[in-house]
């Protein structure tokens, strides 16, 4: 089963399952809003929508890009063939945790918890490269600490931190995909705009990793205390600024020109967004008006899916292209879902805070710009995931 060629490395399972989990979870969401409920969870469907998106769909898109780009930087074999298949077993195994009953889903959850410690395991090579940074390895093992609350919340422990625990997951994530940005998304514009190279400031760029680790504990604290909660808000804003002038200097506005370039700009733009949509989520501004949950709803998916799902989505479709052999150049179809996947962030912010009333409409608009995102990106390249290389070269 592991010398099939969807193992051969990182990138081709789990991008593969990245989207194919995208697919799977948005459409049982949108059926759930609606009443019916063709697989039961065991937590409520916020819970478990929450979890996979985080956990799941995100978490594939990471594993399938870290060890691919790890491979690439260091030149050492990290993953592929049986390692991979382990990974992917591990993960997928994690999936179930809620369709089953207890003790079954602690079991499963035990599986979700084991793919990180492999994957860790993997990547232990890459901490002997001078020039290598740290963020991969860390941020992995704080997002590994939170299954812990969380599966202990499904025994009904720590039943109010499970939120704050799976969004300080998306955070993490968040705060990845600023990190993996300042690595390739200059170098990727450098190439391709030739006039306009991007600014690198390392007197700003000095900033990003310790401001990642201060905007994690802020979020952290903030949940336990009001005061906390402003702080954080104020850390957010400050460093949505500092990632606003990151972004301007790496010249975006050139990238019109190269949809499959342009998608990770608009990535990175959310991001920026996100942290600015933050503070009016960590200080209550809204707290006494009637649209208060769709502003704290707005707030997270701007991260989840512009920050993340945006720029994900411009990486797995990138990353596939050149690692198959193939030009890297956006199809007309997957320049289309470039688009659907960001009016799907539009609809699913600003529908609800037009009113309460809306708010399904929102979700079902934007759920179903998601699902065409991701099924054009099905059709498109699980032929080239499934296949090996057409230029006949090894991965």
């Amino acid at each position: 089963m592991y010398n099939l060629p969807v193992f051969t490395t990182a990138f081709r399972v789990f991008f593969l399952m990245s989207a194919l989990e995208a697919v799977a979870i948005i459409t049982m969401w949108l059926i759930k809003l609606h009443g019916v409920h063709v697989v039961t969870t065991q937590l409520g469907g916020t819970d478990w929508h929450s979890y996979e998106m985080v956990f799941g769909f995100v978490r594939a898109a990471i594993f399938g890009f870290v060890f691919t780009a790890g491979q690439h930087w260091t030149g050492k074999f990290l993953l592929g063939g049986k390692s991979a298949f382990i990974l992917f077993i591990l993960w997928l195994l994690g999936r179930f945790a809620f369709y089953l009953p207890e003790p079954y889903a602690l079991i499963s959850f035990g599986f979700d918890a084991a793919a990180s410690i492999f994957a860790i395991y993997r990547l232990l090579p890459l901490l002997k490269q001078k020039n290598n940074r740290p963020p991969f390895y860390l941020i992995t093992l704080m997002q590994l600490a939170l299954f812990a609350a969380i599966a202990t919340h499904y025994v009904g422990t720590w039943q109010e931190y499970y939120f704050h625990a799976v969004r300080t997951g998306l955070l993490m994530t968040v705060l990845l995909v600023a990190i993996i940005a300042g690595r390739i998304l200059p170098f990727f514009a450098g190439v391709v705009m030739a006039g306009d190279k991007p600014k690198i400031r390392p007197g700003l760029e000095k900033w990003i990793w310790p401001a990642t680790q201060i905007t994690i504990v802020a979020f952290i604290a903030s949940e336990f205390h009001n005061i906390a909660s402003y702080i954080a808000a104020g850390i957010f804003f400050i460093y949505g600024v500092l990632h606003a002038v990151r972004w301007y200097n790496w010249r975006p506005f050139a990238s019109f020109k190269f949809p499959i370039l342009v998608i990770l700009f608009a990535g990175y733009f959310w991001l920026f967004i996100g942290f600015f949509f933050m503070p009016l989520y960590l200080s209550k501004v809204f707290a006494s008006l009637p649209t208060d949950a769709a502003y704290r709803s707005a707030a997270w998916h701007v991260f989840g899916i512009g920050a993340a799902g945006v720029f994900i989505f411009g990486m797995i479709t990138r990353v596939a292209l050149g690692h198959t052999g193939r030009p890297i150049k956006a199809s007309p179809s997957i320049s289309f879902a470039y688009l659907t996947l960001n009016l799907a962030l539009l609809a699913r912010v600003i529908i609800p805070l037009i009113g309460i009333t809306y708010a399904n409409t929102g979700y079902l608009v934007a759920g179903s710009l998601w699902l065409i995102t991701f099924v054009l990106y099905l059709v498109k390249y699980t032929p080239m995931l499934v296949r090996p290389r057409i230029d006949g070269r090894p991965g």
